[in-house]
């Protein structure tokens, strides 16, 4: 899980064996929580041990005024671009953050392979065998430029949950595979990225491949107006 605190920006708390908690510890997107935590073995500077036991949920924050009680956490760790993330890896390790590409990501979807397979074992690594995750025979990915003036451009796999669910909804409800991936196009191109939307990626690496980042979700809070700018002023 990837969250943002007020005292180190970005964390990354592993393991949570989050379809294990109880009901009343199962916190969801943009909420607040309150939990012990202790700084991971491993090498990247984001990563900690959560205390499970200790969580306690708080506010799930509001979308109401576009959005802004989110933007208030989230928009102040925002990096210039992907390209920037790649070097501050590279200086100090960095395996966390956010960014605006220079314009909306492209969707590609492929069949999956080894490499996915992969990432998906790593995810399943602190799940319980009983209950194991359906496996997702695709694997979708963003291609874009970065606002970098030297980029060249980045193909990185999505592995947000919800990218996942909505494919398996569509497997069941549409016809045909090219109904599916139209569908899928129209939610994470179209809606995720329109016109209307100021949206931007969170991103995290691997740790056996630090150098190799993947898209954890995207953030995609309506645009303002300099009206609107101005009313929240």
């Amino acid at each position: 899980m990837a969250g943002v605190t007020k005292e180190e920006g970005w964390v990354r708390l592993y393991p949570i064996s989050f379809r294990h908690l109880p009901k009343e510890r199962r916190f969801t997107k943009y909420q607040l929580v309150r939990l012990r935590m202790r700084k991971h073995e491993e090498a990247r500077p984001e990563s900690y041990r959560p205390d499970q036991e200790s969580l306690v949920l708080g506010e799930v924050l509001s979308s109401k005024k576009t959005w802004q009680a989110r933007k208030d956490w989230l928009l102040k760790t925002a990096n210039a671009s992907m390209c920037e993330i790649l070097r501050l890896q590279r200086e100090h390790g960095k395996s966390l953050g956010m960014f605006k590409p220079r314009c909306a990501p492209d969707l590609k979807i492929e069949k999956a392979d080894k490499e996915w397979n992969d990432i998906v074992n790593q995810l399943h690594f602190f799940e319980e065998p009983d209950k194991p995750l359906e496996p997702i025979p695709f694997r979708f990915k963003y291609r874009y430029v970065c606002d970098d003036a030297h980029c060249k451009g980045h193909e990185q796999t999505i592995v947000d949950w919800e990218a996942c669910e909505l494919y398996r909804k569509l497997r069941d409800s549409e016809t045909s595979e090219q109904a599916v991936r139209a569908k899928m196009r129209q939610k994470w191109v179209e809606q995720l990225w329109g016109g209307d939307k100021d949206s931007y990626l969170f991103v995290g690496n691997q740790l056996a491949h630090p150098r190799s980042f993947i898209v954890l979700g995207v953030f995609w809070p309506p645009k303002i107006g300099d009206e609107q700018q101005m009313k929240l002023l």
